[in-house]
């Protein structure tokens, strides 16, 4: 614990040194919280966007504490379409998707930890889940799982199954997270997609699984989360050359469809912003409600 909070000091006290070399002289239309504020014209729709600042003193508010929630109180995660579910019925490999070598001990559940000693190789591939959220599996037919944790699939495959299969024991794993993802974009050095798994995926974890902020480019004083609808979105803003704010974003945790844009550190205007980010959330709201009708 104590070697977790040194490093945590050491980053906090030596990032900003290193990114602080780049910072930018900023122009006129520089994309900053106050441009940010001002409503724009995209493709025919006026966008009012809210801005909002990441602090210590936001985050022990009503709206701050309901933000940590996720990472404080983290759900079971809910299947969704196209994630990949591993079926492991015990004892019997045709109809698995990992080939059982050894049945289960009388009375012990599965888990992930004793899986790895008990199945030998995949038999069949994973079970994807539909764009209409259900699934087809041998002798359980087809079966709704989007909105369901594992635990309520398990339970409702063991009771199918129980009609041809003597006291079955079915372990559900997810193989591929696809359901619920977020986008990093700007100044990292790996731009694009990230899924969420069932463990809450911070703002900083995203920005390091995105390779990192790029100290050459980017303006680390201006690091933006996207949030909420197209004609309203939430931008909240994170300066990342604060301490303070550093451990807020390891603690800030992500949602389905975020949008993390780091900041050039070289003239970035704030119609540029809007015209290449925001339209993500039309995109993306378009494909929903066709899947969803």
């Amino acid at each position: 614990m104590p070697n977790a909070k040194l490093k945590k000091i050491t980053i906090c006290i030596l990032l900003p040194l290193v990114l602080n070399a780049c910072a930018p002289i900023i122009p006129e239309n520089y994309l900053g919280p106050s441009n940010i504020r001002t409503p724009q014209k995209i493709d025919g729709k006026w966008v009012s966007p809210r801005i909002i600042p990441v602090s210590t003193k936001m985050l022990q508010s009503p709206e701050g504490r309901l933000l940590l929630d996720p990472a404080m109180k983290p759900q079971p995660y809910k299947v969704g379409a196209y994630d990949g579910l591993n079926v492991i019925v015990w004892g019997h490999p045709e109809i698995s998707t990992v080939g059982t070598s050894t049945a289960p001990i009388p009375g012990m559940r599965p888990t992930l930890a004793n899986v790895s000693t008990l199945t030998s190789t995949v038999s069949n591939p994973p079970v994807i889940v539909q764009s209409d959220g259900t699934i087809f599996y041998p002798y359980v037919g087809h079966l709704k799982v989007a909105g369901l944790t594992v635990d309520e699939i398990q339970q409702i495959m063991t009771k199918r199954l129980s009609e041809y299969i003597r006291n079955p024991q079915v372990t559900i794993q997810i193989s591929k997270y696809s359901n619920r993802n977020i986008y990093v974009l700007g100044e990292v050095f790996t731009p694009g997609m990230q899924p969420i798994t069932d463990k809450p995926l911070t703002w900083m974890e995203a920005i390091s699984a995105a390779g990192g902020i790029n100290p050459a480019n980017a303006d680390p004083r201006h690091i933006y989360l996207i949030r909420g609808s197209y004609e309203q979105p939430d931008i909240y803003w994170l300066d990342a050359e604060s301490p303070q704010s550093l451990i807020i974003a390891e603690q800030f945790p992500l949602q389905q469809s975020d949008i993390v844009y780091v900041s050039g550190a070289t003239l970035n205007g704030v119609s540029n912003f809007f015209n290449k980010v925001v339209p993500t959330f039309s995109n993306y709201f378009a494909i929903k409600a066709g899947v969803n009708s």
